[in-house]
């Protein structure tokens, strides 16, 4: 593969299928997450808790439960329950009650019949909601609610204060419709009586069931993402391990099997291999200062080196023509050899130190002591007879 090619080199175009996958994957993603953030942010905005302390809604609402209510008032049926404020010039508080709805506005509620039975535009109500031993009204009445306003009573009908001494309350006090009531661990729905159902003054409750589908629809949305999490990591997973196995090697690594290793020099009593042929690092123990081999160390001369004097003849008697002769030029210039250790030095040579040889070797005793011939002491210098002449 050229330069050229490998800066021009892409990763090969996914296939279609591998295309389709991933959008799908992450399509079936989104449509999850909407579906989770519309099933919970529709009863978040939708939905208020409530407490109810009072006795009045015994059986249905005890003391103490929990109520989830749908607010605002539009919707109400004939045998919904209620959070609502009444006016506090008729109450005399601006506490909330929780009262059921006997009595649309238009409606004429009138008790009771010779069954002694509440009834709404001459229907009777079989009302089996109501506090064990409790008779339907104590009190007789008889009116026509006007428009924008509801006609309420308690479910414990002998304690409950309600449209029997209030009269007709205002639609608009309305906070919300009771759909859920949570006692302690468990909890009930709360629909729309049989007894209004079954005389034609409401339709069957089907209203809850938008909420309870949103539930299913957020519980199916969590199992999916889940799966597809899942799906996704194993699928990553396994892409990468396929990937790896396809890619070579790009570090060094061990010559083949084939080829013979060479076996370098032992290293303290270890032969080293090298892990490539292609580049051998040496040890760190290499590397480090090794002491240098006996044999470049500085030998002391041999004894018969050190202490063997000259020859006396050498020593005795220079050659005349070496003594009395002056050199001549061309010797001058030049540096007089190691051989003559009584000449004097020239003037470039004076400051050159003398070889080691001389320095080392000590002039042997004969030499200094013995006086020299008298022939040789007493034969002038030819420069000097030059001069006396």
């Amino acid at each position: 593969m050229t330069q050229q090619d490998v800066a021009t080199w892409a990763p090969p175009a996914q296939s279609r299928k591998r295309r389709a996958g991933r959008t799908l994957f992450w399509v079936l993603v989104g449509l999850a997450l909407a579906v989770l953030a519309t099933s919970i942010a529709m009863p978040v905005f939708t939905i208020q808790p409530y407490l109810e302390q009072s006795t009045s809604m015994q059986p249905t609402i005890a003391p103490g439960d929990q109520m989830l209510a749908v607010e605002g008032s539009s919707g109400i049926r004939r045998g919904d329950i209620v959070v609502l404020r009444v006016p506090a010039k008729v109450s005399g508080t601006d506490e909330l009650f929780v009262k059921r709805v006997i009595a649309l506005p238009g409606d004429h509620v009138a008790c009771c019949n010779a069954k002694r039975q509440v009834t709404v535009n001459g229907k009777a109500l079989s009302e089996k909601y109501l506090y064990p031993g409790d008779p339907p009204s104590r009190t007789r009445f008889s009116a026509t609610v006007r428009k924008g306003e509801i006609w309420v009573m308690g479910d414990h009908r002998n304690i409950s204060v309600d449209s029997r001494k209030w009269g007709q309350v205002p639609l608009r006090g309305v906070v919300g419709r009771v759909i859920l009531v949570v006692h302690g661990s468990s909890f009930a729905t709360v629909r729309t009586p049989l007894a209004f159902v079954a005389k034609g003054l409401a339709p069957v409750d089907t209203r809850l069931g938008i909420y309870i589908r949103l539930a299913i629809a957020a519980a199916a949305s969590v199992v999916l993402l889940l799966l597809l999490a899942i799906f996704g990591i194993t699928r990553f997973a396994i892409r990468r391990r396929r990937r790896n196995r396809r890619t070579p090697p790009t570090g060094p690594g061990p010559p083949p099997i084939s080829a013979p290793r060479p076996v370098l020099q032992p290293l303290y009593g270890v032969y080293r291999v090298p892990l490539d042929d292609s580049e051998e690092r040496p040890h760190p123990a290499e590397t480090q200062d090794k002491p240098p081999p006996p044999e470049a160390e500085e030998k002391p001369p041999p004894p018969e080196t050190q202490d063997k004097p000259p020859p006396p003849e050498a020593a005795e008697k220079p050659p005349p023509e070496t003594q009395d002769k002056p050199p001549p030029p061309e010797a001058m210039e030049t540096s007089p050899p190691p051989e003559a250790e009584d000449k004097p030095p020239q003037p470039e040579t004076q400051d050159k130190p003398p070889p080691p040889e001389a320095a080392e070797k000590s002039p042997p005793l004969e030499t200094e002591d013995k006086p020299q011939p008298a022939e040789t002491q007493a034969k002038p210098h030819p420069a000097e007879a030059t001069g006396s002449s």
